[in-house]
């Protein structure tokens, strides 16, 4: 009697983690919004030094004259 034994699904099917799809989505979804996060972050970041650096370049004299003043305008 050469009978095969009867072939279950867990038999056929090596047992994985259900949730392992999941988590690899997880993972790849965390690295993408940290990558995201950090490039904000950095423009955010260089904006600033930006404009401070651009503040510091504009001269602000508070003792001109109102001619001086006039003319500008």
């Amino acid at each position: 009697m050469n009978r095969k034994p009867y072939s279950t699904e867990i038999t056929d099917k090596p047992i994985d983690d259900p949730n392992k799809n999941l988590t690899d989505n997880s993972k790849i979804k965390i690295w993408v919004w940290s990558a995201v996060g950090l490039i904000i972050t950095n423009f955010v970041v260089v904006g600033i030094v930006a404009f401070l650096i651009h503040r510091d370049s504009v001269q602000y004299n508070p003792n001109r004259s109102l001619t001086e003043q006039r003319q500008d305008n």
